[in-house]
């Protein structure tokens, strides 16, 4: 992994998880979310603000000081081309008046890989919206639509970061679908497959202790994305995971010497979630309130005053007995993890209550995806 890369992963690993607990507290609804896409979006406002700012907006991304290059990072994530599975956009659109810096444009371009678009929302804020719209709409393939609603902007917008994200691949191998077990309460649409997967425990293994949780790895088409179960053994043990998950315990479970090959019978729901966040609670929650109020410096940006005024977030992901409904997935020259020592006995992995899953583009170990399942 190049070393320009590897603080944009940490911060973004350690930003996932702080966003994952917020979005998580106070509902019981499904959680989808991609913090990559959040943060690299983010990382456009941080290159033109200033002062308190700039420090509240590094220290909620988890960045301190270092510089913010995603440009590295997006391009080995786009090795795959147009065709690849995974797409997510960024762009920050500013009100049309406002003489947007060269300096600020050219480190979007350079940092964040990523654009900045005047447009005209003090003109005709309707007119504005459709065009950001079928702008979103285009650069996803037409997976996400209407991602601004009537009312999400008006005259008074004078910025909007926009952070859409779709993905769609296939399995390494089907699954097939099973009856749904309604004696037991589970009226789940459920698929199953018997094969070789890595299987961890939460604690480590090498704690020796009881198993609160189990992590399953499960790869699509060419290993290098993979989709990570973390199921409690309890069906009310999702809270007490959420709160304890930190980007160290994380580190650890994944670690290979407790995601050890396994022989595993597979039952997992399919399910199709599409989330959309108003980032704006969720943010000044996590530190980050200067940037959507009068206190906001963006001097680096443009000349005059401006603020953040909304920032939206919409993401879907499906999965049913072949992946997604669309062929996809990009090539990755890793290393198969089924090299290793693999466990010949068979065990069970039901996911008939809630879990938390997120996917992960394995040559980077980036968390593309975070998810708390609730039901399908």
């Amino acid at each position: 992994m190049e070393q320009v890369i590897e603080p944009v992963i940490l911060a973004n690993s350690k930003f996932s998880i702080d966003m994952l607990k917020v979005l998580c507290k106070g509902n019981t609804d499904n959680v989808l979310f991609s913090p990559l896409s959040i943060s690299s979006a983010l990382g456009l406002v941080v290159l033109g603000a200033s002062g308190e700012t700039a420090e509240q907006m590094l220290k909620t991304l988890r960045f301190g000081h270092m510089n913010i290059i995603y440009h590295d990072l997006y391009e080995e994530l786009y090795k795959g081309g147009k065709n690849r599975s995974l797409k997510l956009v960024n762009r920050m659109f500013g009100e049309s008046t406002q003489n947007l810096n060269d300096d600020f444009l050219d480190m979007c371009e350079e940092w964040c890989y990523a654009s900045v678009r005047n447009i005209g929302f003090k003109t005709d804020p309707e007119a504005a919206r459709q065009k950001i719209n079928n702008w979103v709409k285009d650069k996803t393939g037409d997976k996400i639509n209407n991602l601004l609603d009537q009312g999400d902007v008006s005259k008074d917008t004078s910025l909007v970061l926009i952070s859409a994200v779709h993905f769609n691949d296939k399995w390494v191998e089907p699954f097939t679908l099973v009856p749904t077990n309604k004696d037991k309460g589970v009226n789940w649409p459920m698929m199953s497959r018997t094969d070789t997967f890595p299987l961890g425990n939460i604690p480590h293994r090498q704690y020796q202790l009881p198993t609160e949780a189990r992590i399953l790895e499960i790869p699509y088409a060419y290993n290098d994305l993979s989709m990570l179960i973390i199921l409690p053994n309890e069906s009310d043990g999702l809270p007490k995971l959420v709160e304890s998950i930190t980007y160290e315990k994380l580190q650890e479970w994944t670690e290979p010497d407790n995601m050890i090959p396994t022989n595993v019978a597979v039952k997992i729901p399919l399910f199709k979630l599409q989330e959309k966040y108003d980032l704006e609670k969720v943010l000044k929650t996590l530190g980050m309130t200067d940037v959507f109020g009068d206190k906001c410096d963006l001097s680096g940006m443009a000349p005059g005053k401006m603020k953040l005024s909304k920032v939206v977030h919409k993401s879907s992901v499906e999965v049913n007995e072949e992946g997604t409904e669309a062929a996809g997935g990009s090539g990755g020259n890793v290393q198969s993890v089924f090299l290793r020592k693999k466990r010949e006995t068979e065990e069970s992995f039901v996911a008939d209550h809630p879990f938390l899953f997120f996917i992960r583009y394995n040559p980077t170990k980036s968390i593309i995806f975070w998810s708390r399942f609730i039901s399908p």
